[in-house]
């Protein structure tokens, strides 16, 4: 059992403070899950810590610099709105990159948003293809959707209308 999944437990069991305590040690540490957790407990507010966004940022940071996917895209979110952190679309896409190449589905998706709408980066619908077809490959709804339009139109790919109802059936 690992001192995370004992820290887990702890706090599940109601014995916050000390579980918020471990896991404060463990990321002083260098433990990139612990510092994620801390990231999610300021995020959130939660286990007697209060909402302190710089603060998750802080451990997003943290975690996400060692490759902590979750960490990656979620301090893609915060650069996406400015929340804790400057607002900057490009850190957002560099952080989200890193995530999506680890196979973070909501990551592909949004990278694909951003190449399809041109925010941050020139629009490119091929790119944009790129991404959702491999958000859409791991079954993301709405990656399938958007690919189907792609597909309808002939953006960024050849048109091909079989293929986008094949994927709009599945997004639904």
């Amino acid at each position: 059992v690992s001192s995370n999944q004992l820290a887990l437990a702890r706090f599940n069991t109601g014995h916050r403070s000390e579980a918020v305590r471990q896991w404060q040690t463990q990321a002083e540490g260098g433990d990139a899950a612990a510092q994620f957790t801390l990231g999610v407990l300021y995020n959130r507010g939660d286990g007697g810590v209060a909402r302190d966004m710089i603060e998750a940022a802080r451990w997003y940071r943290k975690a996400a610099e060692q490759g902590h996917v979750v960490a990656q895209f979620n301090l893609g979110i915060l650069h996406a709105t400015g929340n804790g952190v400057s607002h900057d679309a490009a850190a957002a896409i560099e952080w989200w990159r890193l995530a999506a190449m680890q196979g973070h589905a909501e990551a592909q998706f949004n990278l694909g948003l951003l190449y399809a709408e041109g925010t941050g980066v020139s629009p490119n619908p091929a790119e944009a293809v790129k991404w959702w077809s491999m958000a859409a490959d791991q079954g993301l709804a709405a990656a399938q959707f958007n690919l189907g339009l792609m597909y309808m139109k002939g953006e960024g790919i050849d048109e091909n209308q079989d293929e986008a109802l094949r994927l709009w059936r599945m997004s639904a």
